[in-house]
């Protein structure tokens, strides 16, 4: 589910393995938390879907370190902290995990570029920009998410994101994550029979 159910090219540099796991299922520790929501998802069909579906969750996955030798204290792997989301309903969601991911970005003090500003979608929000609070040197863009991309398979094609983080101190952008509608054999494999849109972004460097 960490890969194959997501459409996701397996990334074995970045897994990490256990010697002793309770069953097969878990023999990889997660790096993403969207199989998880997905999985609630899918128990939950019972549910009304009619208002939409909503589920977020704030928690840490387990990725390679290679920064440090594997040794009797240091284990060759890392913790790190992110935030996940979906909604399903008779729409996709999409503007709505938009919108969820420009409040995180608010909330965390980090403005958006002027260019992301301009765009039509903010252009009824650059009046407000002047009296937001953000931190001196920090910005966030959302472009299209590249072909290519490591998650570009999990979603619809051409209805998915990339979010960019800029900070003081790093010459280039960050990768803080992606967001966009589920590809319709994601949503297959997890048996959900609505239309979906998930984000996942990388807390660490907001925090």
């Amino acid at each position: 589910d960490n890969f194959t159910a997501l459409q996701c090219p397996i990334k074995m540099e970045t897994t990490v393995s256990l010697s002793n796991p309770a069953n097969v299922e878990y023999q990889v520790v997660r790096t993403t938390l969207l199989p998880g929501l997905l999985k609630t998802l899918q128990h939950n069909k019972s549910a009304s879907f009619t208002n939409g579906f909503k589920l977020f969750e704030v928690s840490d996955v387990v990725v390679a370190d290679a920064d440090h030798v594997a040794t009797e204290t240091r284990v060759g792997a890392k913790n790190s902290r992110k935030v996940a989301a979906v909604y399903a309903g008779p729409t996709s969601g999409f503007e709505i995990l938009h919108g969820l991911v420009d409040r995180i970005m608010t909330l965390t003090e980090v403005g958006p570029e002027a260019a992301y500003v301009a765009t039509s979608a903010k252009k009824a929000q650059a009046e407000d920009e002047q009296y937001r609070v953000s931190k001196e040197g920090w910005e966030y863009t959302i472009n299209p998410l590249p072909e290519g991309s490591h998650e570009f398979g999990m979603y619809f094609p051409g209805r998915a994101a990339t979010i960019l983080l800029t900070k003081p101190g790093t010459e280039s952008k960050i990768r803080l994550g992606t967001f966009g509608i589920l590809h319709p054999n994601v949503l297959k494999n997890f048996d959900i029979q609505y239309p979906a849109s998930v984000m996942e972004l990388d807390l660490e460097h907001l925090l």
